[in-house]
């Protein structure tokens, strides 16, 4: 197969969960297939990033986009419904450049990149080629969660403006042959929102010959929390545990220590630091912060869709607590390996049971591992989604 992929973001470094998953799925898509990247260039210090595919014989295109051109598209936005997260990738030259492939027929798949690529949908007056969309996560469900915790009341204000503009949008997938969702709890609440959309999943996934389990010593007194830190859903997580969960546990374990493992940390972040609570900014190697430690903690009060964090430390060994709304949506099976605690008590108590008990690092964990693997590899993800992508181009 000949397949365009089309992403907002050019994807790597692989430190990110939608670079994450688009690299991972090209990378693996490249094996048997042709493969092409349509992205965008904010500046030319990223070129060098561009490069970083052609060991795997993958063609990458980036087409020039301004920061300027997004806030100008973004300040239009304002008088329209268009989404601001979609009219901040808004470009006529990416527009005419797919429309082109469209109507040359180069490719067999266009695979659009999450829901602020929809716009470039080059209509239906091209049955050919297949033309599928990954929104990953159900955006409004992510935002509708968000509203409900934020007290800002400006923020709140725009935060559910946005919801609005959005729940109208999502309506856009009806458009593609295929519109790929991350996990059944957002595609439940996409078809209970009354979306008509032929609607499938494809799972994010692990690196299981990277994230391999190794026996190490840690730190027993080390909880760590991972995460890209601009990313909203994990600042507040972050935050939470410092303030609501982590007194708890010093006062069981008076020596625990808090690591805030994740690139670009806000300012509000950085003031968490103290002499129990250390933030690391952006690492070289995850693998070995979860590790070194004795706990993760996924402590998420909003968002949507599948988190790496905690299925990297299940692959790992490492025992993971975590908010219900952190495990939603993963499948059933792995819920066995995480200890899920929906208050503050709760989940500080799961936490100093971990510390207090190293056995837990032993079976249930090494089970865990196998389990990850038969499920989440991103070798199983892709032949999976390659084998789908065959069948509709051969009907």
């Amino acid at each position: 197969m000949k397949i365009l992929i089309i992403t907002p973001r050019i994807p790597y470094p692989p430190f990110r969960g939608d670079k994450l998953k688009i690299y991972n799925l090209a990378k693996n898509l490249s094996v048997n297939n042709s493969v092409k990247i349509l992205t965008f260039l904010r500046s030319s210090r990223q070129l060098k990033d561009l490069k970083s595919f052609k060991k795997y014989g993958i063609e990458i295109e980036a087409v020039k986009l301004s920061v300027f051109e997004s806030f100008f598209k973004v300040f239009i936005s304002l008088f329209t419904e268009f989404p601001f997260q979609a009219a901040w990738f808004q470009s006529s030259r990416m527009k005419k450049k797919i429309e082109k492939i469209a109507v040359d027929g180069s490719v067999d798949v266009m695979y659009f990149h999450l829901i602020r690529s929809a716009q470039y949908f080059p209509g239906e007056n091209f049955s050919k080629p297949v033309k599928v969309i990954d929104f990953t996560d159900a955006v409004s469900l992510y935002l509708k969660r968000f509203a409900e915790i934020e007290r800002n009341p400006l923020k709140k204000f725009f935060v559910k403006v946005e919801q609005k503009r959005i729940e109208r949008y999502e309506k856009v997938a009806e458009r593609f042959h295929t519109l790929f969702i991350c996990s059944e709890v957002d595609k439940e609440y996409l078809v209970k929102s009354g979306l008509k959309a032929n609607i499938k999943i494809l799972s994010n996934g692990i690196d299981v010959g990277y994230f391999k389990s190794e026996r190490k010593q840690y730190n027993r007194n080390r909880i760590i929390f991972t995460g890209n830190m601009p990313y909203y859903a994990n600042y507040d997580a972050a935050i939470y545990f410092t303030k609501e969960i982590f007194p708890l546990i010093l006062e069981k374990v008076p020596g625990a220590e808090f690591f805030i493992v994740g690139q670009k940390p806000p300012r509000r972040i950085k003031s968490l630091q103290s002499k129990n609570v250390f933030i690391t900014g952006f690492v070289p190697d995850i693998k070995s912060e979860y590790l070194n430690s004795a706990v993760n903690v996924a402590p998420m009060r909003f968002g949507a869709g599948t988190l790496n964090k905690v299925i990297e430390s299940i692959a790992l060994g490492v025992p993971v607590v975590a908010t219900p709304m952190a495990v939603g949506g993963l499948p059933e099976a792995l819920n066995k390996y995480i200890f899920i605690a929906d208050n503050p008590v709760n989940f500080a108590d799961a936490v100093v049971k971990i510390i207090n008990n190293p056995s837990i690092r032993g079976d249930l964990m090494e089970e865990g591992k196998t389990v990850i693997k038969n499920m989440l590899s991103w070798e199983k993800i892709v032949a999976d989604f390659e084998s789908y992508l065959l069948s509709e181009i051969n009907i």
